[in-house]
């Protein structure tokens, strides 16, 4: 549904993939540290996935006229997860990685402990960046590319503040005579109550809420949840999963509830086009502003806004994630990629072009607030997006590739509840088990 799922899907596997192939080359041998090079007369490589390559070229292009004596080669790497992490773990291991790089945030813990990624930190006090600290970035997304094992470390950059909210279709909700839109104090509780509402006045024709978990794996909305009620998809600093602990437990009862009520029945068929917000038949939706340009063009005759998520016990649940950019460790070139990175990162130049091309929420709070990714509409009340920026509950980074053993873990779980009639202690407890043996193996 959203460009940031699109890019999750695609890349989940990737983990598990790097860690398989530096494991069978060995490890964390040969990390090396590349050279500062020259700014003037530069010629760095960036490279990106493929969905997102025609707007970094666009970057690309933007900085190469203001700077003629400089160059930026875009290229773009496969969207197969386990090919984009072999390329850079065998271009990391024969020294050519790219100067610059898209990263992402499950896959940049596993990419700094096996020496892909430079620590910027150093070179964000010393002032490479524009004058940005990493203190000018919101705190949550840049914490996403710190090391687990090192959290002083700071090895990508956040380029967007991506955030969910709930979207809804205004003209759906006149046709089956609701007159209750969502609002900023609504809990889940009243966002379930509606859906329901909608769900049976639409008489089969017409979704409710479309189903949050998805299939089960959707920790971008779960985990937020569970933190709401007091538990942990991951506690670092006991290495261990919460997933089937009392507080998660009741977060999982709340979530399913809506599957059969307020939403459809359960199905591992999320990408079908009739169940996404975009189809006009779908009330409302848990979506990121990512999906704002996808339903624009597809809801171009229905009146359809959003609002920030609901709350539970008066916190919110919004979700969020990024992905970034990094500087290779073993680049030549790292002045050169650190002046491009400074015009991407500025607000006047780079983030300002990123604003108009690729719908990107700048991740500071000047950018939030100040930024141009506001105009335009609709909706009309697209600047939630900046307020669940800034409160968003972001994916949990988890040792190696224990997130992809979590998303398998938490969908077999939701299964055996909606389909197999288990009880959700005993299946989410199964999980938890599964995936705290997958963190143990992780750690030998």
């Amino acid at each position: 549904m959203t460009s940031r799922t699109a890019r999750r899907r695609v890349l989940v596997a990737a983990s598990a993939a790097m860690v398989a192939v530096l494991a069978a080359c060995g490890g964390n041998a040969g990390s090396s540290s590349g050279d500062a090079g020259k700014v003037d007369g530069s010629s760095i490589v960036l490279t990106t996935i493929t969905a997102l390559e025609p707007q970094f070229k666009k970057y690309a292009e933007a900085y190469t006229k203001q700077f003629p004596d400089r160059k930026v080669e875009v290229r773009s790497t496969t969207d197969k997860a386990d090919e984009y992490a072999q390329q850079l773990a065998t271009a990391r291991l024969s020294g050519e990685l790219p100067d610059v790089f898209f990263n992402v945030d499950f896959l940049a813990d596993t990419l700094a402990t096996n020496n892909v990624t430079l620590d910027l930190s150093p070179g964000l006090k010393e002032g490479k960046l524009s004058g940005l600290t990493a203190d000018s970035f919101l705190p949550q997304f840049v914490g996403q590319y710190r090391p687990l094992a090192k959290p002083e470390q700071i090895t990508g950059l956040p380029v967007s503040a991506d955030s969910v909210g709930l979207f809804y279709n205004k003209s759906l909700f006149d046709q089956l005579g609701v007159k209750e839109y969502p609002k900023a104090d609504w809990t889940w509780e009243d966002m379930l109550r509606v859906g329901k509402e909608l769900q049976a006045k639409g008489g089969g024709r017409i979704t409710g809420l479309a189903a949050p978990l998805g299939d089960g794996s959707a920790q971008i909305v779960y985990g937020p949840v569970i933190k709401a009620f007091g538990g942990s998809v991951y506690d670092a600093k006991t290495g261990k999963s919460g997933i089937g602990q009392p507080e998660a437990i009741k977060a999982w009862k709340l979530m399913l509830s809506a599957y059969g009520t307020a939403s459809g029945a359960y199905t591992t068929t999320t990408d079908d086009p009739k169940l996404s917000f975009g189809s006009g038949k779908v009330a409302m939706a848990i979506a990121s502003r990512g999906s704002v340009p996808q339903v624009k063009t597809a809801l171009v005759n229905a009146k359809w806004d959003v609002q920030v998520l609901p709350t539970i016990e008066g916190k919110s649940t919004a979700g969020g994630g990024s992905y970034g950019l990094s500087i290779a460790q073993t680049s030549k070139n790292q002045d050169a990629a650190w002046a491009f990175l400074s015009w991407f990162y500025d607000t006047k130049t780079g983030m300002k072009v990123a604003q108009d091309v690729g719908g990107v929420i700048p991740p500071t709070d000047d950018g939030i607030d100040n930024g141009t990714w506001k105009d335009g509409t609709p909706p009309d009340n697209i600047a939630i997006f900046g307020q669940s920026a800034r409160s968003a509950v972001l994916l949990t980074a988890m040792p190696g590739s224990t997130s992809t053993v979590m998303a398998d873990a938490t969908k077999k779980a939701t299964q055996e509840v909606l389909l197999k009639h288990r009880s959700v202690e005993e299946a989410f407890a199964e999980a938890e088990k599964t995936v705290n043996a997958a963190i143990a193996k992780q750690a030998k």
